[in-house]
């Protein structure tokens, strides 16, 4: 694997290059898409593509999942919930999080005025009341903040490393 400084100054150390972002940004469009789809459309063999995906799975830089679309099982409203919790309980109360609540579909430790932030899809305000009140049931939960997000104009599998953190594809196909 070659070593490429980027704009911000960090070394990519990967060994991914831009064909592989390209690869990348069209199973983010569509994951169903064929290997022989994605060649023809950046322009090499269909072998190669196949390879580059399984190496990319093989190194843990993609993973291969469903995204379950919430809005069709209902969950129309989703909610950020920020919360004060017991720092002495907070791996316990984590675990509660992640156990008890499958509202839940975000959850992580945080810093700052707030130690847990979570996301939560829920049907209505009615039930963004009932599960707020759940919540703060929890021993060691002190406090929340809640904020309703009417919108969600990115979520987090649409991310993709900028294209500074990827070697320059020179034209070359290294062995497969």
């Amino acid at each position: 694997m070659g070593q490429a400084e980027t704009e911000r100054g960090s070394v990519v150390a990967h060994g991914l290059d831009t064909l592989d972002r390209r690869i990348i940004r069209l199973l983010q469009a569509n994951g169903r898409a064929t290997s022989v789809e994605i060649a023809r459309r950046v322009g090499i063999s269909e072998r190669t593509v196949r390879n580059r995906i399984n190496r990319m799975v093989e190194r843990g830089a993609i993973l291969p999942t469903v995204v379950v679309n919430h809005n069709y099982f209902g969950y129309q409203t989703a909610v950020d919930i920020f919360c004060e919790v017991d720092i002495s309980r907070m791996e316990e109360i984590g675990k509660e999080l992640l156990s008890g609540l499958p509202e839940i579909n975000y959850i992580a430790y945080s810093t700052g005025d707030q130690d847990i932030s979570i996301q939560a899809l829920l049907e209505s305000s009615d039930d963004v009341y009932e599960f707020v009140q759940r919540l703060v049931s929890i021993p060691g939960v002190q406090r929340t903040k809640t904020v309703l997000v009417p919108r969600i104009l990115k979520n987090t599998y649409e991310w993709t490393p900028p294209e500074t953190d990827f070697e320059e594809y020179d034209g070359q196909l290294t062995p497969e």
